[in-house]
């Protein structure tokens, strides 16, 4: 997630344009799916309830998004904007009142990230793709190991990586989550500079899914409160393991692919013009034949 707010953040270069597109790229999917995702739970699982300030599973990442673009052209205005974002990260996890309402200890956990890729320019991308083969390698290496590390030797709470609420929450002391948010940027930035440093210079078919990624993102919660539900009947973890790789190549397969895209757009083009006329409807007034002047 730090990656997608990196990228997200490097491409928010023009403030104004983000707050045009903000309610219609990030709003209004977050409106509509936080409805569908209601209805299907309650239809699948018998119960559910509908709160538009909860994000449920991984809609807290359009909402986040939206505050992020929308506001960023305020935000930008604050002086020491950056370090602030640092700080507030690390004691973010001190607070309780940052948990999932309104999605707030991720909103305030992941901002350096996206401004870190607002402030990041080209030339910058290229200094940190000039890493040479065996670097890239060693670097890769060395990422695994300290994850593996801090996962199975440290046994850091899963729930800990996403963020999601105070470090308390999980067993974690209040100097072990400082501890933790002190090294865990270090390793989500090496995880980005790898990845950059093995994608390709050229438009490929990843480059593709790479632009597609919205109906991956929101289409594949539906499979996964499936998933949750049921499980994968396997016990073999390795077998379990190939399972969930097929699955997940195949998910972003389909639904990134022409026809699925092309629609899930044409779909909120429609939503979003019927949504502009509604609001011209509603608070723009017939011009008064006196003035000739709107009320």
């Amino acid at each position: 997630m730090e990656g997608f707010f990196f990228i997200s953040g490097y491409f928010s270069k023009k403030p104004d344009r983000c707050r045009e597109t903000a309610f219609k790229t990030f709003m209004l999917p977050y409106i509509i799916f936080i409805v569908l995702s209601y209805l299907f739970r309650d239809w699948y699982f018998g119960n559910a309830r509908l709160d538009f300030f909860t994000p449920p599973f991984a809609l807290w990442f359009l909402f986040v998004a939206f505050f992020y673009r929308y506001f960023l052209k305020d935000l930008l205005r604050i002086k020491h904007l950056f370090l602030i974002s640092i700080v507030l990260f690390l004691v973010a996890g001190q607070f309780d009142f940052l948990g999932r309402y309104l999605a707030l200890g991720r909103a305030v956990s992941y901002l350096p990230f996206f401004l870190l890729g607002y402030y990041c320019k080209s030339e910058h991308i290229e200094k940190v793709r000039s890493l040479k083969h065996w670097q890239t390698a060693l670097l890769g290496a060395t990422l695994m190991g300290i994850s593996c590390f801090l996962i199975f030797v440290v046994n850091v709470p899963v729930g800990w990586y996403m963020l999601r609420d105070p470090g308390i929450t999980y067993g974690v002391s209040w100097w072990q989550d400082i501890l933790l948010r002190m090294v865990a940027p270090f390793i989500s930035l090496g995880w980005i500079a790898f990845l950059l440093n093995i994608s390709p210079a050229k438009k490929t078919y990843l480059s593709y899914l790479g632009m597609n990624t919205m109906t991956v993102y929101v289409l594949h919660i539906f499979l996964r409160y499936i998933l949750k539900a049921n499980g994968i009947p396997v016990s073999n973890q390795i077998l379990y393991a190939l399972i969930v790789l097929a699955l997940s190549i195949v998910v972003v397969a389909v639904l990134s692919s022409p026809p699925v895209s092309k629609t899930y757009n044409k779909i909120f083009d429609m939503i979003f013009a019927g949504y502009v006329k509604l609001k011209h409807f509603i608070f723009i007034y017939p011009e008064d034949e006196n003035n000739n002047k709107k009320i």
